[in-house]
């Protein structure tokens, strides 16, 4: 009977990303879906300690042990949702909700040829946007600038440029006006953390080769390399993070299960 061979399996890597963020007490709290992972990756280095024997003329290694070990990797996604957005930031993903108002006196000192964002303070310096019925009068009265020959607008993002060509002049104090539409909107912003704890999940679903599960129950991600905010091209845009799988307590720091079948 001829030789056996071990058949080669070969592996072409596809899958779904999930990353479930620890609480303040390193308690999971739901699994986020990632979407779109073009890239993770693990890497492993390793540390020996050796021993030389000093019996003979010639110092022979006689011992080699490995004492420490470090899985390190990396995380790429271009899945640019609010709270992928917000993880690479290391900050939260709110849902804010814009109130119907109307405004009319809005004071600002402004420029000639310079523009300005409506509704822009400390709380919220993204400013307001879908508005309607701006308007730029003078503080203190009198006759209200024109849209178009003083002034021109974008109700969407409510914005107005003061016209240099206008009857507006250097330093001029005015007075915006505006209605607001009521509405919600998804709100990002950075937090003071420099990475993020939870547990990692990758569900295989390979070009080719046996679809294995991997669960890292305890890493550390952190925002890396760049993102680009204007790009000339037609790349889409893609957040990085370092990866850092470390050993629980009670657990070890990478699982890698097939899939049971049926006998």
């Amino acid at each position: 009977m001829p030789i056996v061979h071990t058949k080669s399996d070969y592996l072409i890597p596809r899958g779904r990303a999930y990353f479930d963020p620890y609480d303040a007490s390193e308690r999971l709290t739901g699994e986020i879906d990632l979407g779109n992972c073009p890239g993770i990756s693990l890497s492993i280095e390793t540390e020996k300690a050796e021993h030389f024997s000093s019996q003979t003329g010639l110092k022979e290694k006689d011992g080699s042990w490995v004492v420490q070990v470090q899985r390190t990797g990396k995380l790429q996604c271009d899945n640019f949702s609010p709270s992928n957005a917000a993880l690479w930031l290391t900050g939260s993903h709110e849902v804010k909700a814009q109130v119907a108002a109307t405004i009319t006196d809005e004071e600002r000192t402004v420029l000639p040829g310079r523009q300005y964002q409506l509704g822009a303070t400390a709380a919220n310096p993204l400013g307001v946007r879908n508005v309607s019925d701006i308007t730029v009068s003078p503080k203190g009265g009198g006759a209200a600038y024109v849209a178009g020959e003083d002034y021109n607008v974008d109700n969407e993002t409510g914005r107005v440029q003061i016209l240099g060509s206008g009857a507006i002049s250097q330093a001029t104090v005015v007075l915006f006006g505006y209605k607001t539409v009521a509405g919600k909107f998804d709100s990002i912003k950075s937090g003071a953390k420099s990475e993020l704890t939870g547990a990692l999940r990758v569900v295989s679903d390979n070009a080719t080769g046996g679809n294995r599960d991997w669960y890292l129950p305890k890493v550390t991600l952190s925002a890396t390399g760049d993102l680009s905010l204007i790009a000339d091209g037609t790349d889409v845009s893609a957040m990085e993070f370092d990866l850092e799988a470390l050993k629980p307590a009670n657990a070890q720091a990478i699982y890698c299960d097939g899939r049971p079948v049926a006998e």
